[in-house]
């Protein structure tokens, strides 16, 4: 049976994550194990302190039971608990690793232009670090029967990109089960490819560029027959990954967008560039981020 994890917010008002489950139904063969995280107190010695350190765990999870009674109430298997962090994207994946966890929905949060620049946040650690398939639920009221959009990419064709294709549509599909919805497949091409070119100068290159452009529109369409997708449904746009998934998502009012990553080390993965690092800053849409089989976290 599948579980999953869904990570409190204690700021939030209308609580997103835990509001997302709603749309499974009560009767469906899942377990969800609603967790709040609470931030580490100072470094505490003594009988007093560790009275007060339980006395507010024990006020967390009290208020944590009566959030989740209605949901509990009419058929919802939950688990509910408390958990005391340093770092919340590691207490969050070794949480999800702890009760083997098939999904996790976290509230998305997006930042200033600034702290994009300077600062990770715990939703970018997770993208990067985080073996599990992850869902950060904006604040859209239901996601039930939109479409969910499924960002791939078949620019090298290697058996990398192959594989975490697989995966990304495998995982849409799951969804869209679920969601009673359609799948639209999206592939941004890169501007040195052009669909609709006027010859240049050198004939070669341009050839070239029109061959590159078939083959990648043959391996989107081998894709889409795969697994079932109109054609209608299926998109190359030119432009930057994040622009053109994060712009056809509103146009076709997407409830989801399902797209596949891979960590970045060092410099590069100091400032922001990842695509599904730029799609959640901009989109207002859920997005589910997924790795290839057999990523191994560092935490």
């Amino acid at each position: 049976m599948p579980n999953i994890l869904v990570v409190i917010d204690p700021d939030e008002s209308e609580h997103s994550a835990l509001n997302r489950i709603k749309e499974i139904p009560p009767t469906a063969d899942v377990d969800y194990t609603v967790v709040l995280y609470m931030s580490a107190e100072p470094a505490m010695a003594g009988k007093a302190d560790t009275a007060a350190l339980k006395a507010r765990k024990d006020a967390k999870i009290a208020w944590l039971q009566d959030l989740v009674a209605p949901l509990k109430a009419v058929g919802y298997r939950i688990h509910a608990e408390t958990v005391i962090f340093d770092r919340l994207y590691e207490e969050i994946i070794k949480t999800a690793q702890a009760i083997k966890a098939d999904f996790i929905l976290k509230p998305l949060r997006q930042h200033s232009i600034l702290k994009r620049v300077f600062y990770t946040s715990t939703d970018w650690n997770l993208i990067r670090l985080c073996p599990t398939p992850l869902i950060m639920v904006s604040d859209q009221p239901a996601i039930h029967g939109k479409a969910i959009v499924a960002s791939i990419d078949v620019c090298d064709g290697d058996k990398a990109h192959k594989d975490l294709n697989t995966v990304v549509m495998d995982q849409a599909t799951r969804l869209a089960r679920v969601l009673n919805a359609p799948i639209h497949l999206i592939y941004a091409y890169s501007r040195l490819i052009i669909a609709n070119p006027v010859p240049s100068a050198d004939p070669l290159a341009y050839q070239i560029m029109r061959d590159k452009y078939a083959s990648e529109h043959a391996a989107v369409m081998a894709v889409a027959t795969l697994y079932d997708i109109h054609e209608d449904h299926v998109h190359m746009r030119e432009g930057a990954p994040d622009d053109v998934v994060t712009a056809y998502a509103e146009e076709v009012d997407a409830g989801v967008v399902v797209l596949g990553t891979v960590a970045r080390a060092g410099a590069s993965g100091l400032f922001m560039g990842n695509t599904a690092e730029s799609i959640v800053e901009k989109t207002k849409k859920d997005v589910f981020v997924v790795k290839q089989a057999g990523f191994t976290t560092p935490v």
